[in-house]
C-alpha cells in the first residue's frame, strides 16, 4: 500500500429519507448551504446507493481541523435538516475525482 496525499476527503453524513424530504422542502432561503456551485458550505455526493451531504475537504489534514469540519458540518445540517445528529453520524471518506459531481438537477434523483 502506498498513501496518496493528493487525494480529496469528504466529511459526511448520509442522506437518509428523512432528511432527503427536509432537503426537498428547504426554503429557498438556506438552498445556497447545499447548492451552491462553488461548494462554499455542504455538497451532496453519491456512494453507490446511498447520497451524503457534507464537505470536500483537501488532503492530508490535521485531526484539529477535521473536528471544525465535523462540527461546522453538523451545524449547517441543524438549520437546514433539524434532527437528532451527532458526530458518530458524520463519516470521512476518500473522494473518487473521476467520477464528476452531479448537476444541481440530479443531486437528489440518482442518489438515493
Amino acid at each position: 500500500m502506498r498513501l496518496d496525499l493528493k487525494k480529496k476527503m469528504f466529511v459526511g453524513v448520509r442522506i437518509d429519507n428523512k432528511m432527503r424530504d427536509q432537503l426537498d422542502r428547504c426554503p429557498q432561503r438556506d438552498r445556497i448551504f447545499f447548492e451552491s456551485p462553488d461548494g462554499r458550505y455542504l455538497q451532496v455526493l453519491r456512494a453507490e446507493e446511498d447520497g451524503y451531504i457534507g464537505k470536500l475537504i483537501e488532503g492530508p489534514a490535521p485531526v484539529p481541523s477535521l473536528e471544525d469540519v465535523c462540527r461546522n458540518v453538523l451545524s449547517i445540517l441543524n438549520r437546514i435538516c433539524p434532527g437528532r445528529r451527532d458526530q458518530e453520524d458524520v463519516k470521512i471518506m476518500v473522494v473518487d475525482e473521476a467520477e464528476p459531481l452531479p448537476r444541481p438537477e440530479e443531486r437528489f434523483r440518482g442518489a438515493f
